[in-house]
């Protein structure tokens, strides 16, 4: 004995009561909605995703072996800023420390030339505290974001085992154009 789906939606709606047949009606209302949402959701995902493994190839981009030590070495010093980038990078570095919770205490600031007469190096001491995971953040963000910086020191002290905070002493170098 068949039972037809008019007599199975009956006795279901009898068994269940009206609330779950208007819970499945909204539902069979909403499901084109989710998933028109979720596929734009994903293409944008997708789309994120190949931005980002593009700018990973870009950056990770070997320099080409045909071309001379003094080719690059020119092209290096091209690219270098001129003094006054020092300016804009000491305050990306204190903009970004904030932006990480990263409290920053009084540094020393000096202007060192190099041999040769070409290169400048801004170098900066800075005490700093803050997580560990917030300087590592700090420090990479630093470094991605001004190709010309390098890090050229760091201390890190934790005065008890399970303390969150962690004193670092960094020190950073920002090469630049000689006037």
């Amino acid at each position: 004995m068949t039972v037809s789906p008019t007599t199975h939606l009956a006795f279901w709606l009898r068994r269940h009561g009206w609330p779950a047949a208007v819970g499945l009606l909204l539902m069979a209302c909403i499901w084109p909605l989710a998933h028109f949402g979720a596929d734009a959701t994903r293409a944008e995902a997708r789309a994120l995703q190949q931005a980002q493994v593009a700018e990973r190839e870009r950056k990770a981009r070997q320099p080409d072996p045909g071309v001379g030590l003094a080719t690059r070495q020119a092209e290096f010093e091209a690219s270098l800023p001129q003094a006054a980038g020092a300016l804009q990078a000491v305050r990306h570095l204190h903009r970004s420390a904030a932006e990480h919770h990263v409290l920053l205490s009084t540094g020393e600031y000096r202007l060192v030339s190099e041999p040769g007469g070409r290169l400048q190096r801004y170098q900066i001491t800075l005490p700093a505290v803050g997580t560990y995971p917030d300087l590592r953040a700090w420090m990479a963000d630093v470094l991605n974001e001004i190709p010309t910086v390098a890090l050229d020191e760091l201390s890190l002290k934790r005065n008890a085992v399970g303390e969150p905070l962690v004193q670092a002493r960094l020190r950073w170098s920002f090469y630049l154009k000689a006037p």
